[in-house]
């Protein structure tokens, strides 16, 4: 025991045990500071750290899932996964909103440039942020070419960077090299600002989506060129496709719901198909996928190639624009108007 001694004589020291230490405030850690998956009694560690590696830690990506999603994940009981999504529930907010603040949300919104003054006028003013916009077209009609653009303006207007999965290896760095050039930036610096990760299988792709979307701050731009290739080789005949349109259907919602919680452009490239009733009118081509992929996007085009640079935009689908078509062009300084 420590002994204090008195400062006034003939008082004998005081003795203070251990006990009487003025003890240090210890503060409590509410259920609200502690991360989500804590706070639910009955999930043991094992059982959390497969949810987290699974992307589902928060209580944001737990009560946006589904029953099905999270009993996919191994360990994880039908019963647990009703519960972890009804706590979910209960302490965030699901989305309802008056009109009015749907303006607001939409005000907060931001339009991406394409470099041809025609061309954003078809779209409203350019690409816009939360929401995906589908680009089809036949081989060689110039999607991946107005993607190059994109991310090239991304990174100069927006100051955002960028998220490229590329499934046919089409992503070219000397293109970016080129283009950046041409609008007076640094190609290094463009070069540092767009994070491409090159998909073997559609497994492969959509873990790609997830782990760059986690991993990278500050996206302002999605691109998936293309969306349908590995799905359309892995999924051939009529018995795979309806595990093919679920796949497509899961892989183009969660990218959907990151463009517009970052508030992002989603671009994806579509192929196309052969009409057969389409021969002697309208567009002979269809963009591949059915109508998974159709419901789910929010605007398409369709581009077609003319001679020389000259291309087509043909607006297909938008929720607020009018069907439109123009013509631009597609040199070697990238995505212009195009002149007679």
């Amino acid at each position: 025991m420590a002994k204090v001694e008195s400062k006034e004589k003939g008082i004998p020291p005081k003795a203070i045990s251990e006990t009487e230490k003025p003890k240090k405030s210890q503060k409590k850690t509410t259920d609200s500071e502690k991360p989500f998956l804590k706070t639910i009694s009955g999930i043991g560690p094992t059982t959390r750290q497969r949810l987290e590696e699974a992307g589902y830690g928060s209580k944001e990506s737990i009560a946006l899932a589904t029953k099905a999603q999270l009993t996919e994940i191994s360990g994880i009981a039908e019963k647990t996964a009703a519960l972890l999504i009804r706590e979910a529930r209960a302490r965030f907010d699901l989305g309802l909103k008056k009109g009015s603040e749907y303006e607001a949300s939409a005000k907060t919104r931001v339009k991406l440039t394409t470099g041809s003054q025609a061309f954003d006028s078809l779209l409203g003013g350019g690409f816009e942020t939360g929401s995906i916009t589908e680009l089809a077209g036949e081989n060689g009609c110039g999607k991946t070419q107005i993607a190059h653009q994109l991310a090239i303006n991304c990174v100069k207007f927006l100051d955002q960077d960028v998220v490229w999965i590329d499934t046919e290896g089409t992503f070219r760095f000397n293109r970016i090299v080129q283009i950046a050039e041409a609008a007076g930036m640094d190609p290094d610096t463009v070069l540092s600002r767009i994070t491409v990760g090159r998909a073997y299988n559609s497994e492969h792709q959509m873990a790609l989506t997830e782990e760059a979307l986690t991993m990278v701050p500050n996206v302002g731009l999605i691109i998936v060129d293309s969306l349908m290739a590995h799905f359309r080789s892995e999924f051939a005949g009529r018995g795979t496709l309806a595990e093919r349109q679920q796949l497509i259907g899961k892989h183009l919602s969660f990218i959907s719901k990151q463009a517009e919680i970052l508030n992002c452009v989603g671009i994806v490239t579509n192929q196309v198909s052969a009409k057969p009733d389409a021969m002697f009118f309208g567009d002979p081509n269809k963009p591949v996928g059915g109508n998974v992929v159709g419901h789910t996007v929010t605007s398409r085009l369709m581009i077609r190639k003319g001679k020389a640079i000259k291309r087509t935009a043909t607006l297909t689908k938008s929720p607020e624009l009018p069907d439109g078509k123009i013509e631009f062009a597609i040199t070697g300084e990238g995505v212009q108007d195009y002149s007679k």
